[in-house]
C-alpha cells in the first residue's frame, strides 16, 4: 500500500513539474515573438535613420549625427541633428522617402530642449509623446504633441526661428 502511495506522489510532482515547465516555456516563446515584433516594427525607423544620415553624410551636410526624429502628422518627416565639417550644430529634414534634404543651422532656432521648456511653460503637460523638426508651409518647425492633464492628445506646431505658434490642435 505504501508503495502505491509513493509513486501516486511521486506522479503527482512529476505533473506539476512538467506543467511549470510547460508554462515557463510558453512565457518565453510569448517573450520572444514579442521582441521580434518590436524589432520588426523599429525596422522602418532604423532603415530611414540609416537613409537620412548616408544622404546627409554624402552630401556634406553632416559629418556626425547625435540626434534623430520621426514625426507623422499630415505627412512623416524625418530629421538629423549633428556637426558639420565646421563643428557646427547643423539639422536635416527630410519628407517621407525623399532625399532631398533642408539644412538648417541650429544656432539660427529652438533648440529640443528649448522647445520643451516652452511646452511646459505653455501647457503643463502630463507627458510629451513626440518631438521632431519638420517643415509646414515651407518652413522649418518643431511639431510637438502631448497629453495634457485630462488626458486629451494635443499638437503644437512652432516655428524653428522664433517659436511662435504656427498651428494648434488642442483636446483630441
Amino acid at each position: 500500500m505504501e508503495m502505491r502511495m509513493r509513486s501516486t506522489i511521486h506522479g503527482y510532482r512529476g505533473k506539476r513539474l512538467r506543467h511549470w515547465l510547460l508554462g515557463i516555456l510558453i512565457f518565453l516563446v510569448i517573450i520572444l515573438i514579442g521582441i521580434s515584433i518590436l524589432e520588426k516594427a523599429q525596422s522602418p525607423i532604423d532603415t530611414a535613420k540609416e537613409r537620412i544620415t548616408k544622404v546627409a553624410k554624402q552630401s556634406n551636410k553632416l559629418s556626425s549625427v547625435s540626434k534623430f526624429y520621426r514625426i507623422s502628422r499630415q505627412n512623416t518627416y524625418y530629421s538629423a541633428i549633428g556637426e558639420n565639417k565646421k563643428h557646427e550644430q547643423v539639422g536635416v529634414i527630410a519628407r517621407g522617402k525623399s532625399n532631398k534634404l533642408t539644412t538648417i543651422n541650429m544656432a539660427d532656432g529652438l533648440s529640443e530642449k528649448d522647445v520643451r521648456k516652452l511646452v511646459d511653460k505653455q501647457f503643463n503637460p502630463q507627458k510629451v509623446t513626440s518631438i521632431g523638426l519638420a517643415i509646414y508651409e515651407k518652413v522649418p518647425v518643431w511639431q510637438v504633441t502631448f497629453i495634457d492633464k485630462d488626458d486629451n492628445l494635443n499638437f503644437i506646431t512652432y516655428q524653428f526661428s522664433n517659436g511662435k505658434q504656427v498651428q494648434t490642435i488642442r483636446h483630441l
